[in-house]
């Protein structure tokens, strides 16, 4: 045979081959961030859409994680997905801390709720409020608040559940992780045993919780993460001034982010966020002028407050660093131009919002100190290999950012009142800041 002819056929089998080879390539999983192209912008609200129709309004107090499949998820306080979220009495359904789902961090999307029925120690007509996401021992854990139990003397309680994936499905573990008692005020009482947040430092899990009526304390995790330890308990803020807390570690210091006020008052939330830090998990914690958070005159640097635009009562936040190591700010806010659920004057919609984290000399502040935006911004890093356009912007004013000398407010005691239809909420007078 003519070597022309053997070249022309050893060509035509390798091109067969590599078509071949391709098509088998094709048909193989690939990492998230080759099947996920990076999103360019975002503007907040983030946007969840609803299969079939509608969007997601509602997402409160927010927690988020990176699944083991590489996408991210955000859990939810108990609210109805939307104004037109109704059964067929026309009354709003409460979806028990609902699930959202992306692979960019932007484009979201409901993946279904942690529980269709609320445990049976929980007591009937109580929330299921401020979910806490976590992974270890080779499964998801979720803390959150049940704001009244069937328990004996019921009260509030931290519960726990635990699934193999992110989307559940959930098992509870039939008793509370922190269990309801006394505030260090009142040994007769109830104390609010509220807002999860857990840690781990050196092998030792800890757990965080607490509101106004009490404040908020700090709590051995046992190893398998379902029960709490009431002998370490160690007080970490005043009570009466803040709640949601969240705790993370950064360089030397670990940082208490808490939230002040009021929640969910409509175009009047006062909600804002403070800091403090300590070298010590368990403090003591105090703000950038060495106040402590447990002080008469009680020490906290905004982290996030009213900055002017739609967005009002920025709150009970999280963090999270993207793939590029930008660290994110996830809270819910009000939109004064739209503060309730369509349908429903007076309860309070509180949309998920997301914003970058500055770090300067040693102390967290949103955006560089310019706070919610309501503007495009550039996307986070939300894949391996990705990177994130953010640039810290310029310092606001001098006078806008800081109080010389420092501010010092007292709060007085917080109520309790219905938010609207089913949702008993928290909240105090409007904020002095």
């Amino acid at each position: 045979m003519p070597r022309r002819v053997i070249s022309q056929l050893t060509w035509l089998v390798l091109g067969l081959l590599m078509l071949a080879l391709a098509v088998s390539l094709a048909g193989l999983p690939q990492s998230a961030s080759a099947q996920t192209p990076q999103a360019t912008f975002y503007t907040n609200p983030l946007a969840a859409t609803i299969a079939g129709d509608g969007l997601v309004e509602s997402c409160a107090d927010p927690s988020i994680i990176h699944g083991q499949d590489t996408n991210w998820y955000i859990y939810c306080t108990t609210d109805p997905l939307n104004g037109q979220d109704r059964n067929v009495a026309g009354d709003l359904n409460f979806h028990l801390m609902p699930i959202l789902r992306s692979a960019d961090l932007i484009h979201w999307t409901y993946a279904g709720d942690v529980f269709s029925a609320k445990p049976a120690w929980v007591k009937a007509d109580a929330g299921l409020w401020a979910p806490d996401i976590h992974f270890f021992n080779n499964q998801y854990y979720l803390y959150y608040t049940a704001s009244d139990t069937s328990l004996p003397g019921g009260g509030s309680a931290i519960g726990v559940a635990t699934a193999p994936s992110p989307t559940g499905p959930w098992t509870d573990h039939g008793a509370p992780a922190v269990e309801p008692h006394a505030p260090p005020c009142c040994p007769n009482d109830k104390r609010a045993t509220f807002d999860p947040s857990v840690i781990e430092v050196d092998g030792q899990r800890y757990i965080y919780y607490g509101s106004y009526f009490g404040g908020i304390s700090a709590r051995r995790l046992s190893v398998d993460g379902l029960t709490s330890d009431p002998a370490s308990q160690v007080q970490i803020t005043i009570a009466n001034r803040y709640e949601g807390g969240y705790v993370l570690k950064h360089g030397d210091y670990y940082y208490l982010f808490a939230s002040a006020t009021d929640c969910c008052r409509g175009p009047l939330t006062g909600y804002s966020v403070f800091v403090g830090r300590s070298a010590n998990p368990l403090g003591p914690f105090v703000d950038k002028e060495g106040v402590s958070l447990l002080a008469g005159q009680v020490g906290g640097t905004p982290v996030i407050s009213m900055n002017g635009n739609r967005w009002v009562g920025p709150g009970h936040n999280a963090v999270f660093t993207d793939f590029g190591g930008q660290d994110w700010f996830l809270y819910h806010a009000v939109d004064r131009n739209a503060p309730y659920f369509e349908g429903a004057a007076g309860f309070t919609r509180r949309p998920v919002l997301m914003d970058a984290l500055d770090w300067v000399d040693g102390w967290p502040t949103v955006r560089g100190g310019q706070w919610a935006s309501d503007t495009p911004q550039p996307a986070p890093a939300a894949q391996p290999g990705q990177t994130t356009a953010y640039q810290m912007p310029p310092a606001p004013r001098e006078d806008l950012a800081t109080c010389s000398p420092p501010c010092r407010r007292s709060f007085p005691v917080l109520s309790f009142h219905r938010n609207g239809p089913g949702c008993v909420s928290r909240s105090a007078p409007p904020s002095p800041w």
